[in-house]
């Protein structure tokens, strides 16, 4: 069975940074553990990484969400906590990175096939912002691997608020998706 970990954007900046959310800092431990474990597993773990560049501002995303945050290179874009040593390392076997410039990863099914040589049978989803970059990769993932099972890891998502988690979280165990 190929499995894999896709973690959304868990980075300084959703963190502790410019966008900053408690609810997301109580997740690392749970997070890290989760990520140590699908590896030791055998399983295979995405980092997706919200990279924006210096023109965020004048982005369509940049005026819905007027904060500039996950500039490429610097500290806020890097991975939080004690996942920012999976960036630092010398690449490890399953592991990969998929940068992305907006809510859901264009990319994201080309990088999952990749890393899973194929197309897999159970994603596991965690990360931030629950209502919105967890949910459009969800989607994406849906869309794109029809078979596969998604199960979101509700305990290891956070949103700005518990509204906009839980509301998203309905959204999606109403389309079908495993909520865990």
């Amino acid at each position: 069975m190929k499995q894999i970990l896709v973690v959304i954007d868990y980075q300084n900046d959703f963190v502790t940074g410019a966008l900053a959310n408690p609810a997301a800092q109580a997740l690392e431990q749970g997070i890290a553990q989760k990520v140590q474990a699908a590896l030791a597993a055998g399983g295979k773990v995405l980092f997706t990484r919200d990279t924006h560049e210096e023109s965020y501002l004048s982005t369509r995303e940049g005026r819905f969400l007027p904060v500039p945050h996950c500039v490429r290179g610097t500290q806020g874009w890097q991975l939080y906590g004690m996942l920012h040593a999976y960036e630092q390392n010398e690449p490890q076997a399953g592991v990969a990175f998929l940068d992305k410039p907006t809510f859901g990863a264009e990319g994201l099914a080309a990088a999952v096939k990749a890393l899973c040589g194929g197309e897999p049978d159970v994603i596991e989803v965690c990360g931030v912002v629950t209502d919105i970059c967890v949910i459009s990769n969800c989607i994406l993932l849906h869309s794109a691997f029809l078979n596969a099972q998604v199960r979101v890891l509700a305990g290891l998502c956070a949103a700005a608020t518990q509204e906009g988690h839980q509301r998203a979280l309905d959204v999606l165990a109403g389309m079908g998706y495993e909520i865990a």
